[in-house]
């Protein structure tokens, strides 16, 4: 009877189709999309454009989320980002609504304790330049590019 009943279980998950993982509740890209502008921007302001191709297997709805995971276990990107979004609010008054969904998402994260596995507990510093970029106004990324050009 545990014969049938672990293989009615696996046949269930492997019913998903052919080669293709549980992702988030459903079944994960089987191919690469095209990733959010603002999300290279960020990467490239964490010094980590190599991450491109493994957040390009991340739908794009869940991709602050997944970068927020990301900067929460690596404080040293999170330093980063934080740095170029606080130069941004100090020179153009805005900052990415990206990057504002990336701090609300960490916020979010501190605020519940649940912290995913692996990941530190922020530091009080951290936590409050965090805060305060979660406050600032978010426009999209084509309004902070040609406001970056306007300041040069």
């Amino acid at each position: 009877m545990k014969r049938a009943v672990l293989l009615g279980a696996l046949l269930a998950v492997a019913g998903a189709g052919e080669g293709t993982a549980q992702y988030l509740g459903g079944a994960a890209p089987s191919a690469p999309n095209i990733i959010n502008m603002s999300l290279m921007d960020a990467l490239v302001a964490i010094k980590h454009p190599e991450l491109a191709g493994v957040f390009s297997f991340v739908p794009d709805s869940q991709a602050t989320m997944a970068m927020a995971d990301f900067l929460m276990r690596d404080h040293a990107s999170l330093k980063r980002f934080l740095k170029t979004a606080e130069a941004d609010m100090k020179k153009l008054k805005i900052i990415n609504g990206w990057d504002k969904e990336v701090c609300l998402h960490i916020v979010a994260a501190s605020a519940n304790e649940s912290l995913p596995p692996g990941a530190e507990r922020l530091s009080k510093r951290l936590s409050d330049r965090v805060s305060i970029l979660s406050l600032a106004p978010g426009m999209p990324l084509e309004v902070v590019m040609q406001r970056r050009m306007e300041t040069r």
